[in-house]
């Protein structure tokens, strides 16, 4: 199966998408918190720095060639999928962060995890053309698919708020979570490095290459992002309750 518009080229503007979609509902929240208008400024300008910045440094570690490098311990893909993470720990600890949250509603960080369906299906798009293991697609062990599906209907009881909805709501994001955690090892397992456990070709390496380096580095983090901060969406509430 192919597409008129190659699978990298929709791949990109998805991410691109997602991003801006991203700092779309960032300014909105903003605009409902009771952060005085020079913070606003500051923190939504710090944010469009940061993503512009990221897009444009791991686009160019994929250019560079350097993340090429399967042998290498500590393996280079650690340059993609360390800040992320580093940084989601700082938001979660974030005063402001917090504050953003509580004037969040609870459907806000369950709809757009529904971009991991369009995810999926290039996933598998790259899999009919050769270029990515079956494992990493919902026809092997990727069952990101189901979050993205679920997304809407979770989002839609959210914004409804029947009883027990939160109770619900931390056990769909935990299980979120569980699923994404579940292909990123699947995926590290899958490269021709040190790591390797899946011996099928062709190794994942495409996660090396622009623009599919912004799965590592751009869409995951977003995807465990949204889901850890709406955990604590959650636990603000329930603490103040």
């Amino acid at each position: 199966m192919s597409l008129p518009v190659p699978a990298d080229s929709l791949f990109a503007f998805l991410t691109l998408a997602t991003t801006g979609g991203v700092l779309v509902g960032l300014r909105r929240s903003l605009h409902l918190s009771y952060l005085l208008a020079a913070q606003k400024r500051r923190t939504y300008r710090t944010a469009l720095g940061v993503a512009a910045g990221w897009l444009l440094l791991t686009a160019g570690l994929a250019f560079s060639g350097i993340l090429q490098d399967w042998s290498a311990l500590p393996p280079r893909m650690a340059l993609v999928i360390l800040p992320p993470l580093v940084a989601l720990v700082l938001l979660l600890r974030s005063r402001r962060v917090g504050a953003l949250l509580d004037v969040l509603p609870l459907w806000a960080l369950v709809a757009p995890q529904v971009f991991r369906v369009l995810v999926e299906v290039l996933l598998w798009l790259l899999y009919e053309q050769g270029r990515l293991p079956i494992q990493m697609t919902f026809e092997g062990r990727n069952w990101d698919i189901v979050v993205g599906l679920t997304a809407p209907l979770v989002a839609w009881l959210a914004a409804r708020k029947p009883a027990g909805i939160e109770l619900a709501l931390v056990i769909w994001h935990i299980a979120g979570l569980l699923i994404l955690s579940n292909i990123v090892v699947v995926a590290l397992l899958s490269t021709p490095s040190p790591l390797r456990q899946f011996w099928n070709e062709p190794a994942n390496t495409v996660i090396a290459d622009f623009p599919w380096v912004w799965l590592p580095g751009v869409l995951v983090p977003v995807a465990y992002t949204l889901h850890a901060l709406a955990l604590r969406q959650l636990l603000r509430r329930r603490n103040v309750a």
